[in-house]
């Protein structure tokens, strides 16, 4: 059963919301004028529905480009070899100029 509260819950009971959140791992759905507005997750909750969420993204993903675990195996040591043959010829640089070169380029710890 759905959890509603309305948004003065919110600023006035806040810990019996957090409880909430916490002992049922539910979303509580938070009204304004009557109508949804927002929904309050615990954190572990959150966070656990994120990583089922990813594991799911990534299983989608493997499944459309791989048939089966050994050309995944096949795929990944080709892109191995080619790395390493970079190296060898010097088309690589430093992790720490490439670092140092996305942190600018995309403002990163600014």
């Amino acid at each position: 059963m759905a959890l509603i509260r309305p948004c003065a819950d919110l600023r006035n009971n806040y810990n019996e919301i957090s409880k909430l959140c916490h002992e049922t791992n539910q979303p509580i759905y938070i009204t304004k004028n009557g109508y949804n507005d927002l929904v309050v997750l615990s954190n572990e909750a959150y966070e656990k529905q994120e990583e089922e969420r990813i594991e799911k993204l990534v299983a989608e993903y493997f499944d459309k480009k791989f048939s089966d675990f050994e050309s995944f195996k096949k795929d990944l040591y080709e892109k191995i070899e080619h790395g390493l043959k970079n190296i060898e010829e010097g088309r690589c640089i430093p992790a720490k100029d490439f670092f140092k070169e996305m942190e600018e380029k995309y403002k990163i710890n600014e």
